[in-house]
């Protein structure tokens, strides 16, 4: 598996469990009161900003292969 698409799928993975642990965030809490101060940090959405780098990652990746592809 090359490079960009490694950056891809961390990147996935990351924004997918900061969606799931934002969406049901409220119910996590209720659940296991010891991850209130993970909430108040805001670790959920530290983790989906960097999946959103990953994703940029992976873009510039693909497009900078695709460039020296057509360079040469």
């Amino acid at each position: 598996m090359d490079t960009k698409k490694r950056f891809l799928i961390i990147g996935i993975i990351l924004v997918s469990i900061s969606a799931i642990s934002l969406i049901f965030g409220y119910r996590i809490r209720e659940l296991w009161p010891t991850t209130n101060n993970i909430y108040e940090i805001g670790i959920p959405s530290i983790v989906g900003d960097v999946g959103v780098i990953f994703f940029a990652l992976s873009a510039t990746l693909f497009f900078w292969i695709k460039h020296k592809k057509e360079n040469y």
